[in-house]
């Protein structure tokens, strides 16, 4: 198994606008290690969550090559990147993502009733990962009797149940208060040190990027600088 969990070469994104072309990305080379915590900064408009849509597989590129865990992604067709976001990538929204008429237990197991595991097995995966964030007390509430904070620990432990190889959070305090924003970088810190989760977390806030074990800042779509 290679220690590079994720790999892209010379990616990037260009996209119509009318008559107009617009580069999101142009030949981002970026390399992320198993076990390690990357943030992905830079102003609004740099292709952060470009590069995020492209390595989930949400989105293919207009050139270059990604690779994650071993696999080339770009040329897959549509059944093997649905198989890819299934399987290899968890994702962690800013806006949280959950079901509302759903209890915080249905929705940590759904993933895993699309891929086919016995309902046994999703309920038990799904207690444990939500013990595992801290609301073992909130199976049964829905995401309206839920604070913003259990939400996202929610849509967290939604992300894990699949074992993913890597971890993809899009601005996951953006929709949160400061002291929330810590216990969930916190928290993700904590699965990052002791299980070895890969994570790719795309923000825009200096504090958020400083639980991070190095910072790729992007500008006009291509790699700035690197710290740590």
């Amino acid at each position: 198994m290679s220690d590079v969990v994720v790999r892209t070469v010379g990616l990037a994104r260009r996209y119509k606008m009318g008559d107009t072309s617009v580069d999101a990305l142009q030949g981002v080379d970026l390399e992320i290690g198993r076990g390690e915590f990357v943030a992905l900064v830079g102003p609004s408009g740099s292709g952060k969550s470009t590069v995020l849509n492209l390595v989930g597989g949400l989105d293919r590129p207009t050139a270059g090559e990604i690779w994650i865990d071993g696999k080339e992604l770009s040329a897959s067709d549509e059944k093997a990147l649905t198989r890819h976001r299934r399987q290899h990538v968890g994702f962690v929204f800013q806006s949280f993502n959950l079901l509302p008429r759903l209890t915080a237990e249905e929705n940590v197991a759904l993933p895993l009733m699309f891929g086919g595991v016995p309902e046994k097995e999703r309920r038990a995966r799904a207690r444990e990962l939500l013990e595992r964030v801290g609301l073992a007390e909130r199976l049964t509430h829905r995401p309206t009797q839920l604070s913003g904070g259990e939400q996202q620990r929610v849509a967290i432990a939604r992300a894990l149940v699949g074992h993913p190889a890597l971890l993809l959070a899009d601005e996951p305090t953006g929709n949160l208060d400061t002291t929330t924003g810590v216990e969930i970088m916190r928290l993700l810190k904590e699965l990052n040190q002791e299980h070895g989760l890969t994570l790719l977390v795309v923000t825009h806030d200096p504090e958020v990027a400083a639980f991070a074990d190095r910072v790729v800042r992007l500008r006009d779509g291509q790699v700035n600088g690197l710290n740590g």
